[in-house]
């Protein structure tokens, strides 16, 4: 299909050069660490927006894109428009993105938009915007990639290993003693979405390299149905190359299914979720 637009928000981890060759664009997310704003297109410099989550008492704060930024870029080119979201159940970006459809409809009506909900969040949106964009080079209609996109949000799985509780801590999703005798115990969670666009926690590993062995068992698992080499898997890391570059290798060696493996740094947004060292997988 030609003239048609593809939208993403910020914590999509699609690199510069996928963005200019898929000919995307992003709205981004803002994130507020004590009274510093960190608006997510790009220009953030990761190392020291994670030491300033590290330093600050409170918990860092995202503000999704408003409706009128959503319209502005549905109506940026002629075309048609498919947008990616993350969760509906993590931030208010697809509500927003819904709203700003709505407002791009009375001024084009007779175009045509569509709003993904991913249930999911860095990697997975990744997946697929790179799905779409794959779809429309093959010249499938609008309606064929609109279902064919539906089907793979409910099969998607999306996991990731964090090196760090203290986000989780500042955020009230554990307890400061739970995280302490963790700490103390070099246990490391191995999280996942639920299948409706939450995270729930899928198992644990005593050290980090315990629970990335247990995430790529997750994989060979989840996976063992596919025929060999079938399955694309993106993985976003937040500083962390060396780490995601292993990962890499061990989900080729355990993971028979797994064809292409497409690496990417996280965006700000999505480093507020992942934290140092964190490692995200869609597939």
């Amino acid at each position: 299909m030609e003239n048609v637009h593809l939208l993403v928000d910020s914590c999509c981890d699609l690199s510069p050069e996928q963005i200019e060759s898929m000919n995307a664009s992003v709205a981004p997310l803002t994130i507020t660490i004590d009274s510093k704003e960190y608006i997510d297109d790009g220009s953030v410099e990761i190392v020291p927006y994670l030491n300033a989550m590290k330093t600050s008492k409170v918990p860092a704060r995202s503000a999704c894109p408003s409706p009128e930024r959503y319209m502005n870029d549905m109506l940026r080119t002629d075309g048609d428009c498919f947008v990616v979201t993350l969760s509906s159940r993590l931030s208010g970006s697809y509500n927003a993105a819904m709203i700003g459809r709505e407002m791009a409809l009375e001024v084009s009506p007779n175009r045509r938009i569509h709003v993904f909900d991913s249930e999911s969040a860095s990697a997975g949106e990744t997946q697929l915007a790179m799905l779409i964009h794959d779809l429309l080079k093959a010249k499938h209609s609008f309606d064929e990639i609109i279902e064919i996109v539906n089907q793979k949000i409910a099969g998607m799985r999306t996991l990731f290993v964090l090196d760090s509780l203290d986000n989780l801590v500042k955020n009230g999703r554990i307890a400061k003693t739970v995280a302490a005798i963790a700490n103390v115990l070099s246990i490391r969670p191995v999280m996942s979405d639920d299948g409706h666009g939450g995270i729930r926690m899928l198992t644990r590993g005593r050290g980090i390299k315990a629970a990335l062995t247990q995430m790529v068992e997750a994989i060979r698992s989840q996976t063992s149905q596919f025929a060999a080499r079938s399955r694309r898997l993106t993985l976003s890391y937040c500083n962390c190359l060396e780490r995601a570059e292993r990962v890499r290798e061990m989900i080729w060696e355990k993971c028979p299914a797994i064809g292409e493996i497409i690496l990417t740094p996280t965006s700000a947004l999505s480093s507020m979720y992942a934290f140092d060292g964190g490692i995200v997988v869609a597939f």
